[in-house]
């Protein structure tokens, strides 16, 4: 038997995690879009700015050899966009957002522009977010809230969110079909108005 023959540049590379905690952010673009539920969100990509894993996902997004390549899932972050209905956690996370953002930007002031916070920075609190396909559970370091980046800088960025975990009483009975972006950690966003995301 004559065996094959192999190409090391398309061998495994193990999956780097970024660790939980808080970090300084840089917005690499952010468009408007709307949930299933047909509430609006903000989708706003990022990359680590400052420390030790600055350019984290830059560097995933690189290194990911697939045709049809996305930014990372876990470094894109969901902005509710709050209505009349909303709830008063939507509208603090909203008016939160950006507080901080102008408070990390020194003279910027957002004016309802999506274009202008690519490139702003501001600070980022994340945590373990898990999520489940075809019955096993993936940990996901997503950011859940923002801050000062100053605060960051100066390890002042406050308490850090909890966890979100699946439970072993949580898990689905059937398990549910993966998308692929669900299995390679890239995220696939809606066409139209892309030309500011890294997508």
């Amino acid at each position: 038997m004559v065996l094959p023959t192999y190409d090391k540049s398309k061998r495994r590379t193990s999956f780097e995690q970024l660790p939980k905690g808080a970090y300084v952010i840089k917005i690499m673009g952010a468009k408007e879009d709307t949930w299933p539920s047909g509430d609006g969100v903000i989708k706003i990509a990022f990359d680590i700015a400052e420390g030790e894993y600055k350019g984290f996902y830059q560097n995933q997004f690189d290194k990911n050899t697939n045709e049809d390549k996305q930014w990372p899932y876990d470094a894109v972050f969901n902005l509710n966009i709050p209505n009349d209905s909303s709830q008063e956690y939507v509208w603090r996370n909203w008016n939160t957002f950006f507080a901080d953002l102008e408070d990390s930007n020194r003279g910027f002031v957002f004016d309802g522009d999506l274009k202008k916070l690519k490139g702003k920075l501001i600070g980022g609190k994340f945590h373990n977010r898990q999520r489940e396909s075809n019955g096993n559970v993936y940990d996901h370091i997503v950011m859940r809230y923002s801050c000062v980046a100053e605060d960051v800088r100066q390890g002042k960025a406050g308490k850090m969110p909890q966890d979100k975990l699946i439970g072993q009483g949580q898990r689905s009975h059937a398990p549910a079909a993966a998308s692929s972006s669900e299995l390679d950690g890239f995220v696939n966003l809606p066409a139209g108005g892309d030309e500011d995301l890294p997508f």
